[in-house]
């Protein structure tokens, strides 16, 4: 697994139209063009950001990517705090 991988695709695709098209066209081929293994190309599909924010995708990627395909930004929110255990002091 190479959290730079996925960093460097992310990034492709929440800054051009044509590669993120081409990711929705055929997700498993694009994936597989930046060297991702089948579980992050799996956990990608699902719109995992919990577990791509756990397996080193920076942050502001993520974010930016997130914003891209058009994730609630509570369910976003959500599945970090789930991957990592944080809980907002505001939530106690």
């Amino acid at each position: 697994m190479s959290a730079q991988s996925l960093n460097i695709m992310l990034s492709d695709l929440f800054r051009s139209e044509e590669a993120l098209t081409r990711y929705n066209h055929d997700p498993d081929a694009v994936s597989a063009e930046y060297g991702l293994n089948d579980e992050e190309r799996d956990k990608l599909k699902a719109q995992d950001m919990g577990w791509l924010y756990v397996r080193g995708v920076h942050p502001y990627i993520l974010a930016q990517y997130a914003f891209t395909i058009h994730l609630d930004l509570g369910q976003y929110v959500q599945q970090v705090q789930q991957a990592t255990g944080y809980k907002s002091p505001a939530a106690h």
